[in-house]
């Protein structure tokens, strides 16, 4: 029997019951060896930073699970290329994140991040959010099984996807693109003594209609949705039609 080897991780914290789900239902999978390794609290939102030149400290709490004081990509990083580095995980996966990453959640997200971060490291990395709600028991059993379809048959070069469930009972997951989600521009005051200090960032923008075929539509429609992300951010249609010719040099 070939062991698929899995690691976990999240940007709500190692005691976050998203992260609990996915190690409960992979405990219950022989095959499967899961290892954790996740922020030692709340990370959300810090995107692909890392704690370059300054020291992480990663603390044992069981058998394949350890904390860290980094952030999330910091944690990937180094099971990578540290802890697992003789026989590496055939996947990553980062969740079950507690809130929506949808369309341009994607740049801010510290889960979409972790898996970003096992793709760099030539891992397959799959991002998982549970749009609303608090029960993960759906969508932890159906990642289960993405995860074994993508470790028996996926090829060699990493996948980088990002998957998001709505609450409850649902359809898919649905492969999609990404859709628009803004969020209202906003900066709020605070009132803090000897300090000037903001709170940045409104709530999204209801009331938007959403393209058919977006990962935004589907939620709507209760569908879950995957998308396949890259790596590789140039704009190729730009480079296509020589739109920048004009800082070319003389």
């Amino acid at each position: 029997m070939t062991v698929i080897r899995i690691l976990l991780t999240n940007d709500d914290g190692i005691d976050a019951p998203g992260l609990k789900a996915l190690e409960n239902v992979f405990s219950q999978i022989n095959d499967v060896e899961c290892w954790t390794v996740a922020p030692d609290s709340q990370r959300s939102a810090c995107s692909h930073s890392m704690s370059l030149g300054k020291p992480v400290s990663v603390e044992q709490q069981g058998p394949r699970r350890f904390a860290h004081s980094g952030v999330v990509a910091d944690g990937v990083y180094w099971a990578i290329v540290h802890l697992m580095v003789e026989n590496k995980p055939k996947l990553v996966i980062s969740g079950i994140n507690q809130g929506a990453n949808l369309a341009e959640d994607v740049i801010y997200s510290g889960t979409v991040a972790g898996a970003r971060e096992a793709v760099l490291r030539k891992v397959h990395g799959l991002a998982v959010s549970l749009v609303e709600g608090i029960d993960f028991s759906f969508a932890a059993s159906n990642v289960a099984r993405l995860a074994v379809q993508i470790a028996k048959g996926a090829g060699d070069t990493p996948l980088f996807l990002n998957c998001n469930y709505p609450a409850g009972a649902f359809v898919g997951p649905h492969i999609c693109r990404l859709g628009n989600r803004p969020y209202k521009p906003l900066v709020r005051p605070l009132s803090e003594e000897g300090k000037n200090a903001y709170l940045l960032g409104g709530p999204p923008v209801n009331r938007v209609e959403h393209p058919a075929g977006t990962d935004m539509a589907l939620i709507e429609r209760g569908v879950a949705s995957i998308t396949p992300l890259r790596i590789d951010q140039t704009d190729d249609a730009i480079l296509k039609r020589n739109e920048l010719s004009f800082l070319s040099e003389r």
